[in-house]
């Protein structure tokens, strides 16, 4: 490890103080909970930030793994906890690419949202409606731009109408992240693409509301870019499972630490990855 790297704050966590900030995708979550069983380890924790005033703890990535201790009834979880005023740590925004989907349908179920209609528009029109903001979200298709909106004026911070016009097509179309609103850049990697839906970029105090009233923003929107996380760390579930108290798990996690800086067991590794086993 560089001397010059700052190591990964890790904590000892109640699992039930940890609150996710978007919805959960129960699939995934039965995933993992097999997964956790089978290993009997965790990998990689969730990355977490306190929720001022509180006990509580949001969780900024890594959500259904949270969850996945939960359904297990595992009492506590290791988290990487970062400090969400860090410039570093960047909240971004994911795209869906929507498939499989006739263009007909889809725009049919999103008209159905309530308060919600489709306005053809140019893409520069969308990206400035997006910003201003007068519009919910905006549409790339193959014959052109429409932005969402409703007669509400403020969207930027509807929740609320976000989740419903995810809702319009989850689980009758398949789903996948994008980074740029462009047709042509996206329409060669999926061939049965039907449109891109483009969302507005939330802050961290909208991530912080979330959590707190429970009114979660849609899976796979939020992007948090964060240095330094904590990989492969491999904690045994026997420890996070054990009927210890909160004191002892923490000494129990400190003297973990403390042996792998001794055995120089910690790398640091600078260069961009690509995981391909999530």
């Amino acid at each position: 490890m560089r001397d010059s790297t700052v190591l990964p704050v890790l904590r000892m966590l109640p699992t039930n103080r940890l609150l996710p900030h978007e919805e959960s995708d129960p699939r995934r979550v039965e995933r993992l909970s097999e997964r956790l069983r089978q290993e009997g380890l965790l990998k990689n924790p969730p990355i977490v930030t306190p929720i001022p005033g509180t006990p509580d703890f949001v969780v900024l990535d890594g959500a259904n793994r949270s969850l996945a201790f939960a359904a297990l009834g595992i009492p506590h979880i290791v988290a990487q906890q970062v400090d969400y005023q860090d410039p570093a740590v960047a909240l971004d925004t994911w795209y869906h690419v929507v498939a499989g989907m006739q263009i007909e349908e889809f725009e049919s179920s999103l008209t159905r949202v309530t308060g919600l209609h489709l306005e053809a528009c140019t893409l520069p029109e969308a990206r400035q409606a997006l910003i201003t903001p007068r519009a919910a979200a905006y549409i790339v298709c193959r014959d052109g731009v429409r932005i969402a909106r409703n007669t509400a004026g403020q969207l930027r911070h509807d929740t609320r109408l976000l989740k419903n016009l995810v809702q319009a097509y989850k689980g009758r179309a398949d789903i996948f992240r994008a980074s740029n609103d462009v047709w042509e850049k996206q329409a060669p990697y999926y061939p049965a693409i039907t449109a891109l839906v483009i969302f507005p970029r939330l802050t961290p105090a909208d991530i912080i509301e979330a959590a707190r009233s429970g009114e979660r923003v849609p899976t796979g929107i939020t992007r948090h870019i964060i240095p330094n996380r904590a990989l492969n760390v491999n904690i045994p579930l026997e420890v996070l499972a054990a009927d210890w108290s909160q004191e002892r798990k923490d000494d129990w996690l400190e003297t973990w630490l403390l042996e792998r800086m001794a055995a120089n067991a910690i790398r640091y590794y600078s260069e961009s990855t690509f995981s391909f086993n999530e």
